[in-house]
């Protein structure tokens, strides 16, 4: 999980930097061949890979505690197939590329008719129809809310207190209004590939102790 996530993270990222969204204070630009432009910074990776490993463990966690309740279980199951999974990931992919390019300033001005407002509706929207499509749980909303007031919370300790990057148009204390719907757009996509983690680690456990 830290290491998908290590390495998804900053690429999402990467596309807030290259729609002028944000600027790290000390970056590191990366070229991935002729058409992606990278710029991001050491302690980037790191940080997604541990909310990566957060999000994917709890998942499963609370799916097992809700089952140990007669609860709602996953829309595929603890054991979720690739394709769902990366069905999930390559949308949460798309919604978060969206959010830099649908910000970005064009001629010095917003895009005509996407005022933050409708922004905020968009990608709220979107976040919502993606927990609904793969997750459907009380846990996994659970999971988006906390991941959507946890992720800005520890972007404003960044930014406020480390300065450690800033965005271009903030609105509350130092970050956008519409990240959080990316935040929580983001967490089904990264549960569902814990589950899938935790599927596989759990059948190779037990296939082993069948052979002790």
């Amino acid at each position: 999980m830290a290491a998908a996530s290590a390495v998804l993270g900053p690429l999402c990222d990467g596309q807030h930097s290259s729609h002028d969204v944000l600027h790290y204070a000390s970056p590191a630009h990366l070229a991935l061949g002729p058409l992606l432009q990278l710029e991001t910074c050491w302690w980037v990776p790191l940080l997604f890979g541990l909310a990566g490993v957060i999000l994917g463990v709890s998942h499963p966690l609370l799916d097992a505690w809700q089952a140990g309740r007669g609860g709602e279980q996953p829309r595929r199951g603890s054991d979720p197939s690739w394709a769902f999974v990366l069905a999930g990931i390559a949308l949460f992919v798309l919604q978060y590329a969206s959010s830099g390019a649908l910000e970005q300033p064009l001629l010095g001005s917003r895009l005509p008719g996407l005022g933050v407002p409708t922004l905020d509706a968009f990608l709220a929207a979107t976040a919502v129809a993606h927990w609904w499509a793969f997750d459907g749980t009380r846990q996994g909303a659970f999971m988006a809310a906390l991941t959507a007031l946890a992720g800005p919370a520890v972007e404003m300790s960044l930014i406020n207190l480390l300065h450690l990057y800033a965005y271009t148009h903030p609105a509350w204390l130092g970050t956008p209004t519409w990240i959080c719907w990316v935040y929580a757009c983001g967490a089904p996509a990264v549960g569902n590939l814990g589950r899938k983690v935790s599927s596989a680690l759990l059948a190779r456990r037990q296939a082993a102790e069948q052979l002790r």
